[in-house]
């Protein structure tokens, strides 16, 4: 029998909490594409679960890729029987209550070489020819980059960040190129906005001022998320050439439309970059590309536009499809249907030789699988089509898009 406290009720220790734990997640990869060739390489998940931490104590992301073809003696980088065009690798350490309750660390050291980035001129309206030649539409560039930044929690889900970011650039063009023709010999505005290719580096500052109130940073099935960022470059002597800032307006909604079944997801991005801005940076937004690529207009190859002046928006319907387990470890899985679309323009003055006229709207259709482990780790693998694709753009990589 139970002892009888003063109520004359059972007594009951209250339970204990659940023990921390650790998530762990890791994918090979195999792929390539006509640009990159063919490659491998590995998404890696590794966190720290608490019970009173939301959604977790620590995290460590890893991925790193490394691609191989037969090289073109037009390879800009490195001619000879083969080439590794591109390679990227990186560590992500998140530590959300870093010293304070309220304070986040986020840690990110990254290492990227690409050989084949693709340059067909300025602006919205630049046209890329039927088949592309090496030596004519790309150029290389290898950046190695330290990122820091902390969040702090304000008031309930109000925020401001604060982040550092060092880049060395190395960068490879034929002096035939179409790129290097624009610099040199290009109109006057085209020249102005592409500036020079020599080694560099780039001291980028950031602040931000941002509200959260999504159910989840990983994989989020209701709540919002706005933000606005400042960035800044200061000229710090000729190895520091570059003096630019960025403003970036981002808005993100989640509803979900039918309980743990059905999301969704809305995003709105608006990017400017003034000053003088280093020309690789053009068709770019935060630290990934806007008007292509992985995480901005899907089935846009990444460098197909450049401009100083971004619009764009991403809407996704997300559906989970099935939850399983593997060796004891708990899986999502989930698919997902989209549409990205936007614009650019060359500068804010009227550049209608670069930008056209009308909407001039870039856009991409498609679908995918998403692969959740437990509550930290997500595994995405898009297709999408679009007039620029070629023919269509394949993505496998680590989290949600937005």
């Amino acid at each position: 029998m139970g002892s009888i406290g003063v109520t004359g009720a059972p007594s009951r220790e209250a339970a204990p909490p659940p023990p921390p734990k650790t998530e762990f997640g890791v994918v090979p990869l195999v792929g390539g594409d006509t640009d990159y060739g063919i490659g491998a390489g590995y998404l890696a998940n590794l966190a720290g679960l608490k019970p009173n931490v939301d959604p977790f104590a620590w995290r460590v992301e890893s991925a790193g890729f490394i691609s191989f073809k037969a090289s073109d003696t037009s390879d800009v980088a490195s001619p000879g029987s083969w080439v590794s065009p591109y390679q990227d690798y990186y560590v992500l350490i998140q530590v959300p209550r870093f010293l304070h309750r309220r304070l986040r660390l986020d840690v990110r050291p990254s290492f990227t070489r690409e050989t084949t980035q693709h340059y067909y001129g300025l602006g919205n309206a630049s046209v890329a020819p039927a088949d592309d030649n090496p030596s004519r539409d790309f150029f290389g560039r290898t950046h190695p980059t330290l990122l820091a930044r902390l969040r702090w929690e304000l008031v309930g889900d109000v925020f401001v960040e604060y982040g550092s970011a060092y880049t060395e650039n190395w960068l490879a063009l034929d002096p035939q190129s179409r790129l290097a023709t624009d610099m040199t010999s290009g109109a006057p505005d085209v020249r102005d906005l592409l500036g020079t290719a020599s080694q560099h580096g780039v001291l980028l500052t950031e602040a931000s001022f941002g509200y959260d109130t999504r159910d989840s940073e990983i994989s989020p099935e209701r709540g919002q998320y706005h933000q606005i960022r400042f960035r800044g470059s200061p000229r710090l002597g000729d190895h520091l050439p570059y003096q630019y800032a960025q403003i970036n307006l981002t808005n993100r909604v989640y509803t979900t439309v039918l309980p743990e079944r059905l999301v969704f997801a809305a995003r709105v991005v608006f990017d400017y970059q003034f000053g003088d801005v280093p020309f690789y940076e053009l068709p770019r937004y935060e630290d990934t590309f806007a008007l292509g690529g992985v995480n901005g207009v899907r089935g846009v190859p990444g460098q197909r536009y450049y401009g100083r002046l971004k619009l764009f928006s991403n809407l996704e319907l997300r559906a989970r499809v099935a939850a399983f387990t593997v060796h004891g470890q708990p899986y999502l899985l989930g698919t997902a249907l989209f549409t990205d679309f936007g614009r650019l323009w060359s500068d804010t003055g009227s550049h209608p030789e670069l930008d056209g006229s009308g909407w001039g709207l870039k856009y991409g259709v498609g679908g995918g699988v998403r692969v959740q482990k437990g509550r930290t780790f997500v595994i995405r693998a898009d297709v999408a089509w679009s007039p620029d694709a070629r023919p269509i753009g394949a993505y496998l990589t680590a989290g949600q898009a937005f």
